[in-house]
């Protein structure tokens, strides 16, 4: 047999001087499809083992999860559909979570809970929607995502899989304004056998809906279990939360001190989850504490450094804080065209975080009422159509019957609160009123440190005008007197007629010498009243007395008293003029045999 040398491949079915038979063939083939198929399976195993890293630390190590996915990614030609939509998973948690684009996260994360037939994925998926709608506001996509979820957990065979959907309810009630039911899933997670990780998490639900329900004693044993929890499971983000709700607590209790250490220790964890609402939270709280500390320089910075998050933290609490300190600190430098500017700003971020709470108030009662009405269908259809049918057009005609009773009532009791909180005569509050609103003020102030002021005001010699003039000229002017004076306030003040001429304003965050200008700004426009409209020419003037926290506490009585103190020293003074309760004035009335020192502005 004749050899000949192989030259290239140019016979395929010859090796030398061999033809290739049938049998090669196969053989070969057979060689390749088994080299190819171990190449699978272990490019399989490996992205495999890639998916579970991954989504171990996608909570706690960010750069390890972003490179992960990066490796994934590179391996995604060889994967299967259902590590393919694995991977599409975790891919949108990156992008809504670290890209900060929650639309298209959203958008993976419902593409995926669509196209898996995997409980386990779907079940994930949903969850992660649930989570996105709550961060992105969308609460009812959220609601409707948890909901479908928590019914295919009989399903889904990981134990944990299942505990995530209840961790995931807790946190999401917590957004939702609902602690009472986010307590109720935090409990059942930390009750069960559920991993470190998520009782972690759920440590920060329990720790956020006990302090939202007020339930928190002195003891921080619930924070120190939740921390241990975490500190050994090292998730940064729960770890960050718990810090945050019990820098709140703490504060409430007067540690501010230990707040402060406390959030500040935490910044770089912070800074390290790339997460702008995070950011935002632990900051915005600095600064508001660092404000009441006196650190101006520290608590500007964080208030400036949480704004400069943007878009990523619109209608959160902490860019309504945020502003409000910078508010705060430009009416301590005198700078009252910024403050100005930063009050608009505060008053916007205020509205729109108020819309916020509102929407998700609406979009709960939606879903309450879509879910009771579905299961009351259900109830119905089993007992036949017909009598569905029928029940159906009864409940809705019974509904429509409550909620027109309900409206009716409503309005009844509306226009009832006005009637026992209004003065008919001017429109301003009552002193009943005054004081409920006054009070309650007080009570935020001092919790937050911030100040406050009193201004009572009372009309010269308006017996005389009742007298000379008539009740009608009275009456005219106090309600001119009303019109005045409600121009000056903003609408964190509240301004209320507690006596027959008699009039008190309670000025939120303003200190003693703000409180005096305004009161003399008031008592300059009073006297400028053209009386001529109500037929009669005579001059409008008011004393004027001014006290504060700074010199009185925040206590309504004692504020009262020494305004009141000082309105009769302006009246004894000559009238017309404003009178200010300074520490001088409260040293004279302890040593009645010294001639008092008087703080007089205008007059």
């Amino acid at each position: 047999m004749k050899f000949q040398a192989m030259k290239g491949f140019r016979s395929p079915n010859k090796i030398g001087g061999w033809r290739l038979g049938p049998w090669y063939r196969a053989s070969t083939l057979i060689i390749l499809m088994a080299a190819a198929s171990c190449a699978a399976a272990s490019d399989s195993g490996e992205i495999d083992r890639l998916l579970a890293q991954a989504d171990a630390v996608r909570t706690s190590d960010t750069k390890k999860f972003i490179r992960l996915l990066g490796e994934l990614d590179g391996l995604k030609g060889t994967a299967s559909s259902h590590q393919k939509l694995k991977i599409d998973y975790l891919r949108a948690y990156e992008t809504a979570l670290y890209k900060d684009d929650f639309a298209s996260g959203i958008a993976q994360a419902k593409a995926v809970y669509q196209k898996t037939a995997d409980p386990d994925l779907k079940f994930r998926a949903g969850n992660l929607v649930a989570n996105l709608s709550a961060i992105k506001r969308d609460f009812s996509t959220g609601l409707d995502y948890l909901e479908s979820a928590l019914v295919l957990r009989s399903k889904v065979k990981d134990k944990n899989a299942r505990y995530d959907a209840t961790t995931t309810a807790a946190i999401f009630y917590n957004e939702m304004g609902q602690p009472k039911r986010a307590l109720k899933f935090a409990n059942e997670v930390l009750q069960a056998g559920a991993s470190a990780r998520l009782k972690c998490f759920a440590s920060s639900a329990r720790l956020k809906a006990e302090y939202d329900l007020k339930m928190l004693t002195q003891s921080d044993r619930h924070y120190d279990q939740g921390i241990d929890i975490c500190l050994k499971s090292k998730e940064t983000m729960a770890t960050v939360l718990l810090h945050a709700v019990q820098a709140r607590k703490w504060a409430d209790e007067g540690r501010r001190d230990d707040a402060v250490d406390l959030l500040t220790g935490a910044l770089p964890q912070v800074s390290a989850t790339q997460y702008p609402r995070l950011v935002a939270e632990i900051r915005s709280i600095l600064s508001q504490l660092k404000l009441a500390k006196g650190d101006i320089v520290g608590a500007e910075a964080h208030a400036r450094a949480t704004i400069e998050l943007g878009d990523a933290i619109a209608s959160t609490q902490a860019l309504v804080t945020a502003y409000d300190t910078l508010y705060q600190i430009a009416e301590q430098r005198g700078q009252s065209a910024e403050a100005l500017d930063l009050y608009k700003h505060y008053a916007k971020a205020e509205k729109a975080y108020l819309g916020d709470i509102k929407a998700r108030e609406v979009a709960y009662e939606i879903f309450r009422e879509r879910t009771e009405q579905q299961e009351q269908q259900l109830a119905l259809a089993r007992e036949g159509k017909q009598k569905a049918n029928l029940a159906m057009v009864f409940l809705m005609l019974l509904l429509v019957g409550i909620i027109f009773w309900l409206i009716q009532i409503k309005r009844h009791q509306g226009q009832l609160q006005r009637l026992a909180q209004t003065d008919t005569l001017t429109g301003l509050g009552n002193r009943h009123f005054f004081t409920q609103k006054s009070e309650r003020a007080l009570i935020d102030a001092a919790r937050a440190g911030q100040p406050a002021a009193l201004v009572m005001f009372d009309l010269d010699h308006f017996k005389a005008i009742n007298d000379t003039y008539g009740h009608g000229a009275g009456d005219w002017v106090l309600k001119q007197v009303g019109k005045a004076c409600s121009s000056h306030c903003r609408k964190v003040d509240y301004l209320g007629r507690i006596g027959g001429e008699e009039f008190a304003v309670l000025l939120h965050g303003l200190d003693l010498s703000a409180a005096a200008r305004l009161a003399e700004d008031c008592r300059s426009q009073l006297a400028q009243i053209d009386t001529r409209e109500c037929g009669y020419s005579f001059v409008v003037t008011a004393s004027f007395g001014v006290s504060s926290t700074a010199q009185s506490g925040y206590d309504l009585s004692r504020l009262l008293s020494h305004a009141d103190q000082m309105l009769y020293r302006a009246k004894n003074e000559g009238r017309n003029r404003v009178c200010a309760y300074t520490a001088e004035t409260a040293a004279d009335h302890k040593s009645p045999k010294r001639t008092p020192t008087l703080s007089v502005v205008g007059g």
